[in-house]
């Protein structure tokens, strides 16, 4: 008995020790920082190697996370789809937070690769430079990046259609400016704001689908596109969409990372209105939110592994998250009050499945 474990040990061990990727050298390109959807890399793809299905559950998944835990955005969503691994695929997981420590940065993605199997770079932008030493170090291992396409030889890519997302919620402004006798304090000017955080193309490609969404619902609707120039000063935020509250606007959509909490404190002051990002929002200023526009990391990082565990997954792909696919979506919250009326959620569902249907085409940020 004892030597038949024996062999079936050291079975395993020649088996685990075959399992490795094999991954060309790393060239020395730039990451690319163009927003989703973004076309593949010249990279050919290549088919990664995972373990069996009998040995899957003994692989650990983790997130190099550009900031921390309970930024009631990006991360903490990211965090959703790490539990969700554990409860339903059984597979270890590992949050490493870098706290915008950029002095972390390449310690964090090491310590990453030499404990885990699959690691998500969230978002992978952050860590352009430190990916290029380390990936090419740790050619056995999946790094994912996520939130844009990457030219680093042997990464895959995780990109949003926030466009689509942001389309809606555009429209949701726009509809719900115009509904003065439903939102306290609105007068009857067509009047609302896109804040962005940092001057990044993922962040314009927001402001895109932001402003097409709300003049295809409200044609003669105006915009305000204002920039606070920082992801992670709340005070900054509060700032700047307190100007834009002074200047007449009445519905905010913020995407802007931590910077963007501060709007929400700028809402109830002025007591106008926020539209959330990233995640459901609603509970920081309940009697001012109207929505938030997700993106929904979490789901779609689960749905990756799962892809991985059945041997779908190649390096050097881009592989896109929409509306079709639960990438990105409206949330009212789940919570009262619900101050969004009925008949504009039926239009915004419309415009999502005309959006999904490729009756409604979503521009993308180009650049220029």
């Amino acid at each position: 008995m004892n030597k038949k474990k024996l062999i079936f040990g050291l079975s395993v061990l020649i088996i685990l020790a075959m399992l490795v990727a094999c991954a060309p050298q790393a060239t020395p390109t730039t990451a690319a920082d163009t927003p989703a959807p973004v076309e593949p890399t010249t990279v050919e793809p290549t088919q990664i190697e995972v373990p069996t299905e009998e040995l899957a559950k003994t692989i650990t998944v983790a997130v190099v996370a550009g900031g921390e835990v309970g930024d009631m955005g990006f991360i903490d969503s990211a965090n959703e789809g790490l539990k969700r691994m554990e409860s339903e695929l059984g597979l270890k997981t590992i949050m490493i937070q870098t706290r915008n420590d950029t002095t972390v940065y390449l310690d964090d993605l090491i310590s990453a690769a030499e404990q885990a199997d699959l690691i998500f770079v969230i978002p992978g932008y952050f860590f352009d430079e430190q990916l290029k030493q380390v990936v090419p170090e740790f050619a056995d291992k999946t790094f994912v990046y996520v939130d844009g396409g990457s030219s680093i030889e042997g990464m895959s890519s995780v990109v949003f259609l926030q466009n689509e997302g942001a389309f809606l919620a555009g429209a949701l402004a726009a509809l719900m400016t115009t509904h003065t006798d439903d939102l306290a304090n609105l007068d009857a000017a067509k009047y609302i704001g896109f804040m962005g955080g940092a001057d990044m193309p993922v962040i314009h490609d927001y402001e895109v689908g932001f402003n097409q969404g709300a003049s295809y619902a409200v044609e003669d609707i105006e915009v305000l596109n204002q920039y606070a120039g920082t992801h992670f000063d709340p005070a900054k935020g509060k700032e700047t969409a307190l100007a834009m509250f002074g200047a007449g606007v009445d519905i905010i959509f913020q995407a802007a990372g931590p910077t963007g909490l501060g709007v929400f404190e700028a809402a109830k002051d002025a007591q106008r209105y926020v539209i959330g990002v990233d995640s459901n929002q609603k509970s920081l200023a309940p009697e001012y939110v109207l929505a938030s526009m997700r993106k929904n990391v979490g789901d779609s990082i689960f749905q990756f592994t799962q892809s991985f565990l059945a041997r779908e997954i190649k390096a050097n792909e881009v592989y896109t998250y929409g509306l079709a696919k639960n990438g990105v979506g409206i949330d009212y919250g789940g919570m009262d009050p619900d101050l969004v009326t009925q008949d504009v959620k039926d239009k915004i569902e419309e415009y999502k499945q005309m959006i999904i249907k490729g009756e409604i085409v979503v521009e993308q940020y180009t650049g220029e």
